[in-house]
């Protein structure tokens, strides 16, 4: 894994992102971007430091790993506009639903696959990435893709059966909580409490 390729750059491949380059366990020459707005592709750009792409064939001619970071409805068209630039390529999915099975019934190239459920506190090296027990990785490739997750938070492998209600928990899981905390302190506030 020498160069990766983020196809998507909405939130939670933005907390990825500059979370890996802020991290260290990529130097930011080596993180690529497409996403169809490009505009707003080219502000994260600046402010994480990847370089941006203008086409989806650009971005998986550039790199040898690709993020599925898209939305789950547009991958398939993703799929299908990528064509046969995925064979020997590695994909990393980090789209809800997308696990390694479905992607087997999409993609027909020697593609190897691994699906992961992070969360946004990657940002700040706080994450919890779930990796998908079931994957086509080669076993250092896979030893180097957790080692980067590694680098934004906490890796747990789960079996298939359990990364839906995992997702679930860790990725709404810090919401909620973060709802509560706030209600709390509105709470006190509204008690007198300064909100320092």
């Amino acid at each position: 894994m020498k160069k990766i390729g983020f196809i998507g750059m909405g939130n939670m491949a933005q907390a990825l992102a500059a979370g890996f380059i802020q991290s260290g366990a990529i130097d930011k020459s080596a993180v690529f971007a497409f996403a169809p707005h490009q505009d707003k592709l080219k502000a994260n750009a600046e402010q994480i430091g990847f370089s941006h792409v203008s086409t989806l064939n650009e971005l998986a001619d550039a790199v040898d790993t690709l993020i599925m970071a898209c939305k789950p409805y547009q991958i398939e068209s993703v799929i299908a506009g990528l064509g046969n630039r995925l064979a020997g390529k590695a994909l990393i999915s980090i789209a809800a639903g997308w696990d390694h099975q479905k992607y087997q019934q999409h993609i027909t190239t020697d593609t190897r696959i691994q699906f992961v459920m992070p969360n946004t506190p990657a940002m700040v090296g706080e994450g919890v990435l779930l990796f998908e027990e079931t994957n086509s990785l080669h076993d250092e490739e896979r030893q180097a893709v957790m080692k980067l997750f590694a680098s934004v938070g906490i890796v747990q492998e789960l079996p298939t059966s359990l990364m839906g209600i995992g997702g679930t928990v860790t990725g709404c899981g810090p919401a909620f909580a973060y709802l509560f905390m706030e209600a709390l302190a509105d709470g006190g506030v509204a008690c007198g409490l300064p909100r320092d």
